[in-house]
């Protein structure tokens, strides 16, 4: 039944709780495209933590609106179990994968490429995550929530959760600490100043500090937890008797 018929016929209402969800997500909306005009290519990543938690909360509030989506977003076993070892690029349906695997053995062939991810149903866009990206992203979510309203179908709400979704995982991306120290152990750390090049880290530089030191250098003894005693080392052995 088209949205026209169901404002001439007597028995449709407006389900319960959409009034308010979507006056939610209109104002969670609404200054997310000033925040974002403010950035730039290489703005530092706590900048994003913003657009991110908003995003967030307006893709809640959309999944909120739109129909339930399926546990494992296939459309064939929409129940069934999570394959925990599904290959990058393939579904979370285990009877799906088990398939998958399968027919590819049988051929001998690699596997076929695979259509956009998707992590319990909603969409996950390949990398690289850019600003202008999540730019379009943010873009097509403005398009779209100027349309809806309360007799909008249940389409609409499933498209704008998606492209918010798609908006919230470039945006987390972007908001993760950057690597400019240039060490795989501690990828967010601090640049040590005087340390030489290509030892930036400063977690690292004073770990290799602290092994160059001379057995004679002193050394500041750990905190004493409260309720423990102390065991020094005697300098000196006690003479007997």
């Amino acid at each position: 039944m088209s949205a026209q018929d169901q404002h001439g016929s007597r028995g449709y209402s407006v389900p319960t709780g959409r009034p308010y969800a979507l006056k939610e997500l209109q104002a969670s909306l609404g200054s997310l495209g000033d925040h974002l005009r403010e950035l730039y290519d290489g703005a530092h990543p706590a900048e994003y933590d913003t657009i991110a938690d908003a995003l967030y909360v307006a893709f809640r509030t959309a999944t909120g609106l739109a129909p339930a989506k399926s546990y494992t977003g296939c459309p064939e076993h929409p129940n069934g179990a999570l394959d925990p070892e599904a290959p990058e690029g393939w579904g979370r349906c285990l009877i799906c994968n088990d398939r998958r695997r399968l027919g590819e053995r049988h051929r001998g062939g690699p596997p076929a490429a695979a259509g956009e991810q998707r992590r319990l149903g909603y969409p996950v866009p390949d990398p690289p995550y850019t600003l202008q990206r999540l730019r379009t992203y943010v873009r097509a979510v403005e398009d779209q929530r100027f349309h809806l309203g309360l007799s909008s179908p249940a389409e609409d709400f499933v498209r704008i959760a998606d492209d918010l979704h798609r908006a919230f995982i470039v945006a987390r991306e972007l908001s993760r600490p950057r690597n400019a120290s240039g060490c795989s152990e501690h990828p967010g750390a601090p640049i040590d100043p005087d340390a030489p090049p290509g030892e930036a880290c400063i977690f690292c530089a004073g770990r290799k500090r602290r092994a160059q030191r001379s057995p004679q250098t002193p050394e500041m003894l750990p905190r004493i937890r409260r309720g423990e005693r102390r065991q020094l080392q005697r300098r000196f052995e006690r003479p007997p008797g």
